[in-house]
């Protein structure tokens, strides 16, 4: 795979009948091809103009999508076509000011956050603290560590944050393990991390950006066999990290490392869930008909549960199709470039419904040996029930759905029914 997706947006059309009846029992399949000439003009006409949004949403906003639109930290949209995630006060990300200058005077601030980058204050207390208490997250990366880490392993990890992931390693016995830090102070609270927790000795940091280092710093460590990291986003590639992986797979480590995670693939299902209507829509009230103001709702942007501020495992909800991988990733051998072309994919309805949204979730796989089962860690909502943590650092991706051939002054709602055939 040429991949650099960090974006997501859907487009679903019914079907053209002459092509595939509802009563159809042709198979799923995906293709490449352009719209048929079976199709209706005027539906093909209608297709191209929303796909030709899709292609303007992508062009404009680059290729990165993950994060609140206000936040700058949490994966922006990148200004500039293939620009890769930086994350939040590294030390390429320029000056960013001072935690104590932007906030407002009459809030006390403690001299502990004072001189802290901002960015990073708010990354620590929007998502940091999840991502480590999400302890499920923590024993995937045990025991998947477990399956590669030898006596003598030199491990690699990238974005090394509070360090956990280094001391996982070294505490299965790791010879060394180097652990990649771009943000100055992250890199410092690692380092009294590892020193309190006894590894000051075998876990390096080294504070660059991954992209920065050279073999020649890892020379007296020796060269990387493990490559390590979890920068995952809401979405699997949102923070970059097929990019940041393939880097130092290429140049800093040795040909036959093992990667962890190994391989992951995005996902999108199809739900039906009046809860989400609910916050997202309107109706009328004691009689008032308030409709119109769906005129407003916004069926182009992808926006996370996190920042709906809800978890969507709490809401009442229909999966109406089968979950549908959008995009398979390998780690060990996938390479960086630009997927933004048009992928269609036919698939049937399983239950009678509206579609009120396409609802975005992934899963990592660590491949042990032919002995041992492939270790899972996944986003989707019945993985992230009764995990908390997960599902406040990470969450799931909603793009709210209309009936595109019923396009009007307010949307209409996508109604489907079981054994249709959408596209």
């Amino acid at each position: 795979h040429l991949v650099c997706c960090r974006a997501l947006a859907g487009v679903i059309t019914r079907a053209a009948r002459k092509q595939l009846p509802r009563t159809s029992a042709a198979p799923m399949h995906s293709s490449d091809d352009g719209v048929g000439s079976s199709v209706p003009e005027s539906r093909a006409a209608m297709e191209q103009r929303y796909l030709e949004k899709a292609e303007h949403f992508m062009g404009s906003h680059g290729d990165a999508q993950d994060g609140d639109d206000d936040d700058d930290y949490d994966d922006s949209y990148a200004e500039q076509e293939g620009r890769p995630y930086v994350p939040p006060a590294s030390v390429s990300d320029g000056s960013k000011p001072c935690f104590a200058t932007n906030i407002e005077k009459h809030f006390v601030v403690p001299a502990r956050l004072q001189d802290k980058p901002y960015e990073l204050i708010e990354a620590a207390n929007d998502w940091h603290y999840a991502m480590m208490n999400d302890h499920p997250r923590n024993e995937f990366y045990k025991a998947a560590l477990a399956r590669v880490v030898k006596p003598d392993s030199v491990v690699l990890e990238i974005g090394a944050g509070s360090g956990l992931l280094s001391i996982i390693a070294a505490s299965l016995g790791a010879q060394t393990v180097v652990a990649i830090e771009a943000n100055h102070h992250l890199a410092n609270v690692a380092r009294e991390i590892i020193r309190r927790n006894g590894y000051e000795g075998k876990i390096h940091i080294i504070n660059k950006m991954s992209t920065e280092v050279t073999p020649a710093e890892l020379e007296p460590f020796g060269t990387p066999t493990v490559l390590l990291s979890e920068i995952l986003g809401t979405l699997l590639l949102g923070e970059s990290a097929l990019h940041y992986v393939m880097d130092a797979r290429q140049r800093l480590t040795t040909p036959d490392c093992a990667v962890v995670p190994l391989r992951g693939t995005q996902f999108a299902t199809l739900v039906d869930s009046a809860d989400i209507a609910s916050i997202t829509s309107v109706k009328d009230w004691q009689g008032i008909d308030l409709s119109w103001f769906n005129s407003l709702q916004d069926t182009t942007s992808m926006v996370f549960t996190k920042q709906y501020g809800f978890r969507f495992s709490s809401c009442s909800y229909t999966e109406l199709a089968p979950r549908l991988p959008v995009l398979p990733i390998d780690f060990s051998s996938d390479q960086v470039g630009v997927w933004r072309g048009e992928k269609r994919t036919h698939l049937q309805v399983q239950k009678a419904g509206t579609i009120h949204a396409i609802l975005a979730s992934w899963e990592v796989y660590a491949i042990g040996d032919s002995t041992d089962k492939p270790l899972v860690m996944a986003t989707h909502p019945d993985a992230t029930l009764n995990n908390f943590p997960r599902d406040m650092q990470w969450g799931q991706g909603l793009q709210l759905i209309e009936d595109m051939a019923c396009e009007g002054g307010s949307p209409v709602p996508f109604q489907v029914s079981a054994g249709e055939w959408l596209t």
